[in-house]
């Protein structure tokens, strides 16, 4: 079911995402053995923390009047719960799996911006919803290539 949902809403979901994501690579990063696992672990909580930190710039950067426009829109499922689920499905991941879990966390905020993006009119909107999938298409194309060569360590 659909409810209404503001652009601020989200914003709001995808740095709980990020935010999230670091809580559960910290957890992962204590249970894993795996050392190239903990070397990615270790990462990736950097990287959620910047990203992190771009959102909240482009939320203060964004007009009242584009943060308050109403979609009708809903995630599939929140972010704590998402997190959760990665969580037990990988409780001491490998270095592959550790791959994997940055691959599912971006491809979980990009159908967030994408389906807020196709629930959309306005045009401000629109660019405000564009400029935060580019930072973080930008931002997986970085990620993809350093957990590559972090892999291969």
């Amino acid at each position: 079911m659909k409810s209404f949902e503001t652009i601020r809403d989200v914003v709001d979901n995808a740095i709980a995402t990020h935010r999230g994501a670091e809580a559960l690579y910290r957890q992962l990063r204590q249970r894993s053995e795996d050392q190239r696992a903990q070397i990615l672990l270790d990462f990736m909580i950097k990287h959620e923390q910047q990203m992190e930190t771009s959102l909240a710039n482009l939320r203060k950067s964004g007009s009242d009047g584009v943060l308050g426009t109403y979609i009708q829109y809903t995630l599939e499922e929140p972010p704590k719960s998402y997190m959760a689920s990665l969580e037990a499905e990988f409780p001491s991941p490998t270095a592959d799996q550790v791959c994997d879990i940055g691959l599912r966390v971006d491809g979980y905020l990009v159908e967030l911006f994408e389906g807020a993006r196709k629930e959309i009119d306005a045009p401000k909107a629109i660019d405000y919803l564009k400029d935060l999938m580019d930072l973080e298409a930008l931002e997986r194309r970085k990620l993809s290539q350093t957990l590559n060569s972090l892999h291969d360590l």
